[in-house]
């Protein structure tokens, strides 16, 4: 058995025995052996895919390691002083992601699944709380500001096939592109296979199922257009957001 399996058993048998009080806090220091382990070897354990389906079983990505410690370190107070946590995290993001731009600014408690599909701009902003869910491509632009407690689907479950649960149905994978310099608000959802244009806004609490064309101000369960936010016309010093 492995060292995960013996702590296991031991704590099985200290709730079924009504043992836990008064062993607690020696089992929890126990395990922190685990995470000595893991800082030692960069090992750790992943359970199989309980989405099956048609899906891959997922192989450990080459990254697993630094998106773990990653995971730990925003469980420290460390995480919470930003003047170090930011950089931290940024570093980490450009050894994990297929693309992170320069001065991105990463908050505590961003989740995403493996990260070599994602693709952040220069500049870009993601706030706590943020689940980028990258089993499909996911490309984030410069400049775009991600509010907290966003979440961005690239993947949906088939729900046609009757012989079957949904849960264990496998997953399609459609990919996200958000443009540059748009604005995620407050909990918005976006989900798979959309595609947000330039310099876009959407509203808190939005759910975005369809694609949306650049300089649109969009809100809603489901989100729908609310105005453009086109600049003057004579206005000749419009920022561009940096392209590639």
């Amino acid at each position: 058995m492995s060292y995960e399996d013996d702590l296991l058993a031991e704590f099985a048998d200290l709730v079924a025995r009504d043992e836990l009080v008064g062993q607690a806090s020696r089992f929890l220091a126990d395990t922190a052996g685990l995470v000595d382990r893991f800082h030692a070897t960069g090992e750790f354990y992943i359970p199989p895919d309980p989405f099956k389906g048609t899906a891959r079983q997922p192989e450990p990505e080459p990254t697993a390691f630094y998106t773990m410690f990653w995971r730990m370190f925003d469980k420290t107070p460390a995480s919470m002083l930003q003047g170090f946590a930011i950089p931290l995290r940024r570093i980490l993001a450009q050894r994990i992601f297929k693309h992170c731009g320069d001065n991105t600014i990463i908050h505590h408690n961003v989740l995403f699944n493996v990260g070599s599909n994602i693709e952040l701009g220069e500049g870009a902003l993601l706030n706590r709380y943020v689940m980028l869910d990258d089993r499909a491509s996911l490309r984030i632009g410069a400049y775009t500001m991600v509010a907290a407690g966003v979440t961005i689907e690239t993947h949906t479950h088939p729900f046609d096939d009757f012989t079957q649960p949904i849960a264990i149905s496998g997953r399609a994978g459609r990919a996200v592109t958000i443009g540059p310099n748009t604005v995620l608000g407050y909990n918005t959802v976006v989900m798979a296979g959309v595609t947000i244009g330039e310099r876009c806004i959407v509203g808190a609490n939005s759910v975005v199922t369809k694609d949306v064309p650049d300089f649109t101000v969009v809100g809603g369960v489901p989100a729908k257009p609310i105005k453009r936010i086109l600049p003057p016309p004579d206005d000749v010093d419009v920022w561009q957001p940096p392209r590639g």
